[in-house]
């Protein structure tokens, strides 16, 4: 009676230490399964990419998410749209250290050229992430292409059309952003390269010694007027400061004579164009920024048509009254 008392205890033994091993096995695969839960590459088939926005909910922001989840959709790739509300570069910087760290396929960011986000784009690039910088720029980075308008023939652009509609003459306000970004410094750069050729056409800001350049653009536009009473037009540079300038304006008497031009065709731009109280906008055809920005991801991930050209730049046009629905 011994010996089967014997063998079955071995046995249950035997039994025992089996289940445990594949316990311990399951538990350890179910590790490794966790671990690739938190990257999107090893979740799905589709190519996932990530579009982080300085705008997030702006207009332009909607228009391009627009046009991007139209072009993933076509490419059956997967697609989020991250970003902050208002411009904030470390946050920014911060989103994309995140998207490196889940190893997405790609990231489309507006570009900023300061050295902490050259390095955060640099870091994605290393890391085999390739990225594309949408609106704005980032020229010092390695990023592998830029797709937007030409800023600097916006400025081009513009100032030619102002030069018509003035005649050749008159002192211009310019209202700057609160923060300056590369895009107002070469949309003035093209303003100024276009104005030099008419010595009766004065472009000025708002004064500095009382800090109002870096002021709202309502502000800037009264401390302009206070020093320079014979201003006949304004150029807007903040996207829908349109009605800021236009109501500061307003309380001069001379108020219907002023000529407000604006670099955007934001809905509110465009309402203030049909109403006849802005002048021009600009249209930048950014529903289109989107579109072309996935593809040119796509195509880097599928090695087609290399090398990408440094920069795609997209339609501009000169929009106002004559133009329904902004021009597009």
């Amino acid at each position: 009676m011994k010996k089967p008392v014997f063998y079955s205890i071995i046995g249950i033994s035997l039994a025992a230490l089996a289940v445990t091993l594949y316990s311990m096995f399951t538990l350890y695969s179910n590790d490794l399964g966790m671990s690739n839960v938190a990257e999107p590459v090893s979740t799905s088939s589709k190519p996932h990419i990530v579009i982080i926005s300085q705008e997030q909910g702006s207009y332009m922001m909607n228009e391009i998410q627009r046009g991007a989840r139209d072009a993933a959709a076509s490419h059956g790739m997967a697609i989020e749209f991250w970003g902050v509300y208002r411009s904030n570069v470390e946050e920014l910087i911060k989103q994309v250290d995140i998207a490196i760290a889940s190893k997405v396929d790609g990231i489309i960011i507006e570009g900023v050229d300061r050295p902490d986000f050259v390095q955060i784009v640099n870091k994605a690039i290393f890391r085999g992430i390739p990225v594309v910088t949408i609106n704005s720029d980032s020229p010092g980075s390695l990023r592998k292409s830029y797709v937007g308008s030409d800023h600097y023939q916006e400025g081009i652009l513009m100032g030619k059309h102002i030069a018509q509609k003035l005649g050749g003459q008159g002192t211009v306000g310019v209202i700057t952003n609160t923060e300056a970004s590369d895009t107002d410094k070469l949309r003035q750069q093209g303003l100024h390269e276009v104005l030099r050729n008419y010595p009766d056409i004065k472009l000025v800001t708002a004064s500095k010694d009382n800090e109002n350049e870096n002021a709202p653009a309502n502000t800037q536009t009264f401390d302009i007027l206070n020093h320079f009473p014979a201003a006949k037009a304004f150029i807007g540079l903040p996207t829908e400061s349109g009605r800021s300038i236009v109501q500061a304006g307003g309380t001069r008497s001379r108020s219907s004579h002023y000529q407000v031009f604006m670099f955007d065709d934001s809905p509110q731009t465009m309402k203030l164009i049909q109403d006849n109280v802005v002048e021009s906008g600009l249209s930048q055809h950014y529903e289109e920024m989107g579109k072309m920005s996935v593809d040119l991801v796509k195509r880097w991930l599928d090695s087609d048509q290399l090398p990408l050209h440094n920069s795609y730049f997209t339609p501009i046009s000169v929009v106002d009254t004559a133009d329904e629905g902004g021009g597009k």
